[in-house]
């Protein structure tokens, strides 16, 4: 399968223009420490549709060890995180959601891997929001990881429910 184009170019989006810093962007997303993925966002276009986020990829992260020992590699599992995050940032922006509002990661379609990344690497995660708005839970987000140069490192759809403060569908009680 041929690699797609790219959602954006890179070079359109400096990484000194930071629209969000991390600390920010955890008004929305609940994930802390090593777990958040973003590093900054770049861009929120919200008639245009398109979130542009960084992610720095570092060679002092806690799976750099043992994900491949001698030859690291930014595993799958949390590049699609990382998108899972953009996409609950979009969905955050789009919806001006309260406070305590996030999306629940329910799935994955269509994902790729087409290039291996090791660190340090900068990493631009570009996407659309398929489906979501302020009356509609269910958020589907199609994006990409992108290195500097527009190459494709990764794609795919995140599928999420949005979840108002308080609201219990996940939980075990």
């Amino acid at each position: 399968m041929p690699a797609p184009a790219p959602i954006i170019d890179p070079r359109r989006f400096p990484l000194d223009r930071v629209l969000l810093d991390q600390e920010r962007i955890g008004r929305h997303n609940l994930q802390r420490y090593e777990f958040a993925q973003l590093t900054a966002a770049l861009h929120w276009d919200g008639p245009g549709n398109l979130l542009v986020c960084h992610r720095r990829v570092r060679a002092d992260e806690f799976w750099v060890r043992g994900h491949i020992p001698g030859r690291p590699l930014f595993p799958g599992v949390l590049q699609i995180e990382t998108m899972a995050q953009a996409a609950g940032l979009h969905s955050a922006l789009a919806c001006e959601d309260p406070p305590g509002t996030f999306v629940a990661f329910v799935g994955v379609e269509h994902v790729r891997f087409r290039e291996q990344v090791a660190p340090p690497a900068d990493l631009w995660v570009a996407g659309r929001m398929l489906r979501g708005g302020k009356n509609v839970s269910v958020v589907v987000w199609e994006g990409q990881l992108l290195r500097g140069n527009g190459g494709v490192v990764a794609e795919g759809r995140i599928l999420g429910v949005r979840m108002l403060d308080g609201d219990k569908r996940l939980s075990k009680d």
